[in-house]
């Protein structure tokens, strides 16, 4: 699929460019989006929840009043369940609810959605944008001029001013293309890729092809003619003395 590059100012130009068929041209695996899906928001729980029960809560080690002769319920404790200020009885505990995808499902669930995105028409790539110091309104300008709402900007490394230059648009969210994840692409209405960031994006999702190694052939050495002929063991005969 070839796709016009823009300029840093968000202007279409004659420029053209190639994205991996391999990446933006298959056919959505909706069942990989949703597995993947499913499994990212269960991980964004922390599991930290916790309540006390009846042995964790300060206090309640002396019995309240003698267990005959009062006239009121027997009891043991203060912090028994059933008083104010009590322990919580089956309350929530920490608990890790992390799951795991394979890696081909991970990585086919994001090129699934970036192949409907290419599809619908809502990925920009911009050649270059590398300004000499943080400036807000040189990256609010470039949105406006793609007409990308709120986007997901992908950049092929860490860069603290492109960084600063987006991270206060409303609605912006910038990722590297190295951790790149379906979640974000899916959530996105537009995506803009920085070229050089195309090229990371294949060497993460493109398989290459297989090298085999070339087969060595083993020669097998024969015994030489005049090696020496091995002499048999001899067995020994111990003669013994009759008794008399």
């Amino acid at each position: 699929m070839r796709v016009h590059i823009y300029s840093e100012k968000g202007i279409k130009t004659e420029r053209t460019t190639e994205l991996p068929k391999e990446i933006f041209e298959i056919k959505p695996n909706e069942t990989a989006m949703r597995q993947y899906l499913h499994v990212y928001q269960i991980n964004q729980r922390r599991g930290t929840v916790a309540t006390k029960t009846r042995g964790e809560v300060a206090g309640g080690g002396r019995k309240p009043w003698a267990q005959k002769g009062t006239g009121r319920a027997r009891q043991g404790s203060t912090r028994s369940p059933i008083w104010v200020g009590g322990g919580a009885t089956h309350g929530p505990k920490p608990y890790d609810f992390a799951a795991v995808l394979p890696r081909q499902i991970r990585d086919l669930a994001l090129r699934s959605a970036l192949s409907e995105k290419a599809a619908a028409d809502k990925i920009f790539v911009v050649g270059e944008f590398s300004p000499k110091y943080p400036k807000t309104s040189l990256a609010a300008s470039l949105l406006h001029n793609l007409g990308a709402p709120d986007p997901l900007v992908v950049i092929p490394e860490k860069d603290e001013k492109i960084t600063r230059s987006f991270r206060n648009i409303e609605g912006v969210v910038l990722e590297t293309a190295a951790t790149l994840n379906p979640f974000e692409v899916v959530k996105a209405k537009s995506v803009v890729l920085l070229k050089e960031s195309i090229e990371t994006l294949k060497n993460r999702l493109v398989k290459k092809p297989e090298v085999k190694a070339p087969i060595k052939k083993v020669t097998v050495r024969k015994p030489s003619k005049k090696a020496k002929a091995v002499k048999p063991a001899v067995k020994r005969t111990v003669k013994r003395s009759k008794k008399r």
